[in-house]
C-alpha cells in the first residue's frame, strides 16, 4: 500500500504508515514542478462552487480557502519536502456533528494515540514527467485509535467518501487550471 516514488517512499508514510481508509487522486499537469507546486500551496478552493458548497454543508469557514486557511480549522501543514511533497494532517472525532477536532501542533501529531478518535493524514506529490510537464497525486490516509472509532469513522466514512473525494479532485483540477495559465 506504500506509495513509491524515484529515490522511495513519501513523506505521508512518515505520519501514516498504516491506515484503515485511504483513496488517492491524480492527474497530469502542463507546466513544470517549481509552478505546480507554487499553486498547489496558494490554491484558493474558494474558487470552486461545488468545494464551496461542500464546505458550507459542514459549516466549515467560507471565505479563502487555502492550506494556510485550513490551519484555521485544525488542519496541520506537517511537513514540507523540497517543493515536491506537502503534508497536511488533521485530528478529531470527524463522525460527530462538530467533528471533535483536536488542536494539536505539527509535531504532536504522530505521538497522538488518545481512544476514540481518528488521525487523517493527506499529501499532494509532485512527479516530473519533464521539463514542463508534472505528475499531482494526493492520497488521503485515515488510522484509527481503538475498533469504536473505527467503527464509528467506517459509517461515516460509507457516506463522505465520495464528497471527499470530490474536494480532492476539484483541488487537483483547480491547481492544473491556475498552474497551465
Amino acid at each position: 500500500m506504500t506509495q513509491r516514488v524515484k529515490g522511495g517512499t513519501v513523506l505521508l508514510d512518515e505520519f501514516l504508515p498504516s491506515y484503515h481508509f485511504s483513496e488517492r487522486h491524480g492527474l497530469e499537469i502542463d507546466a513544470p514542478p517549481d509552478k505546480v507546486f507554487e499553486t498547489v500551496m496558494r490554491c484558493d478552493l474558494s474558487e470552486s462552487h461545488l468545494v464551496r458548497w461542500l464546505f458550507r454543508l459542514r459549516n466549515l469557514p467560507r471565505g479563502a480557502i487555502k492550506l494556510e486557511g485550513l490551519e484555521r480549522i485544525g488542519f496541520r501543514i506537517l511537513k514540507v519536502w523540497q517543493d515536491r511533497e506537502v503534508v497536511i494532517g488533521l485530528v478529531g472525532r470527524f463522525w460527530t456533528l462538530s467533528g471533535g477536532i483536536v488542536p494539536i501542533r505539527a509535531d504532536e501529531f504522530e505521538r497522538f494515540d488518545a481512544a476514540g478518535y481518528a488521525k487523517a493524514a493527506f499529501n499532494f506529490l509532485l512527479e516530473p514527467l519533464d521539463l514542463e510537464r508534472t505528475a499531482l497525486t494526493t492520497e488521503t490516509r485515515i488510522w484509527c485509535t481503538c475498533p469504536w472509532s473505527k467503527r464509528s469513522f467506517g459509517f461515516y466514512w460509507a457516506m463522505i467518501r465520495p464528497w471527499s473525494g470530490l474536494i480532492r479532485r476539484e483541488w487537483l483540477r483547480l491547481v492544473r487550471r491556475n498552474a497551465e495559465r
